[in-house]
């Protein structure tokens, strides 16, 4: 006997099994197939003498870690590269469709890598779109750490070109030209610690050098994506430059305190050079070992001889007031109550504008 609930479910049902019928049917039928024939994956698609222009996006997802010590940072990544093929337009029209997959080894490819690379991760299939006019696009997402040699010279206001530097390894820039592509999505990111001040495009050649004379140096086309980022100095102000500041402040207490109280000024003068010793070990994390001195060590260094200079005068106004020249002792503290602020007053001048 129907039910009010069976009255109201079947009509629901019935619509339902209506709609998806077409959908059913479409799923059933055969998918195009698009057939390579004889299409010769090796040969690039226009002829000797005139280059292939491939043109290349970047959309950056996330960009940091950028490492002093490694020199290298991590780049998370969608790639564009798009050429023309004009063999694979006849294809795409013979399957009568709008555009084909196929594997990348299946058809011909600029085989661009990623010249600076130190690991990397890809996440999406290796295949290309072919559109009916026969414009390939390869999109691919990588996550990968780069290489970055860095001038750390004036460390911690320096400023850095992060490098994506790609390469392909089988054509020279007379077969193909790297360039970018002006229709591809891109994005500037944020990168933790640094401002990106400008990102700069350039296409090129990279010259590999033969040993051997007799033979040619061998020139493969280059593409160069580049971040140029100037450091966030916030962190090394409050977190080495404050605290050093306070620590040399500190050396100078010996000037205030009476000659006759020796322990007193060589224990303060000393804890302030270990401190600073301390400081320095510190860099250790932050810098590679380096053949210079950066703009930080500078600093670091003048300050530990101005508190090894408190130290000196401390133990010299000691003997002078061990000797009965208390006078001229206690003249060198005044003096020297001037002379420190000034020298590192004119350091720190010097550090910032420099």
């Amino acid at each position: 006997m129907p039910t009010l609930a069976t009255d109201l479910v079947r009509p629901f049902a019935l619509g339902l099994i209506l709609s998806l019928a077409p959908v059913s049917a479409l799923a059933q039928g055969p998918p195009p197939t698009c057939d390579l024939g004889d299409y010769d994956p090796s040969q690039r698609p226009d002829p000797a003498g005139t280059p292939t222009e491939v043109g290349i996006g970047v959309y950056v997802v996330h960009l940091d870690r950028v490492d002093n010590l490694d020199q290298s940072f991590r780049l998370d990544a969608l790639f564009r590269f798009s050429w023309r093929d004009p063999r694979l337009a006849e294809v795409v029209g013979t399957a009568s469709v709008e555009h084909c997959r196929f594997p990348r080894a299946a058809v011909w490819d600029p085989r661009i890598i990623i010249f600076n690379r130190q690991d990397a991760n890809a996440l999406l299939p290796e295949e290309v779109s072919v559109d009916a006019s026969g414009h390939v696009l390869y999109r691919q997402r990588v996550q990968t750490r780069l290489r970055s040699p860095m001038d750390l010279r004036d460390f911690p206001f320096d400023e850095q070109v992060l490098p994506l530097t790609f390469m392909s390894i089988d054509y020279g820039p007379e077969d193909v030209v790297l360039d970018v592509d002006e229709t591809a999505a891109s994005r500037e990111p944020h990168v933790p610690g640094w401002e990106i001040r400008e990102v700069v495009t350039r296409s090129g050649a990279l010259e590999a050098e033969v040993e051997d004379e007799s033979i040619e140096n061998r020139r493969f086309a280059q593409y160069d994506y580049e971040f140029h980022v100037g450091r966030e100095i916030t962190f090394y102000v409050w977190r080495i430059i404050g605290p050093l500041t306070f620590i040399v402040l500190m050396s100078w207490a010996v000037f205030w305190i009476d000659p006759g109280n020796f322990g007193v000024q060589i224990g303060l003068a000393s804890t302030s050079i270990l401190t600073l010793v301390a400081f320095l070990f510190s860099l250790n994390n932050i810098l590679p070992p380096l053949s210079y001195l950066t703009r930080m060590d500078v600093f670091l260094v003048v300050s530990l001889a101005l508190a090894c200079l408190a130290f000196g005068e401390a133990v010299l106004t000691a003997v002078l007031q061990a000797s009965d020249r208390e006078a001229l002792a206690l003249r060198l503290d005044r003096w020297a109550r001037w002379l420190f602020p000034a020298a590192f007053a004119a350091l720190h001048v010097a550090m910032w504008t420099l």
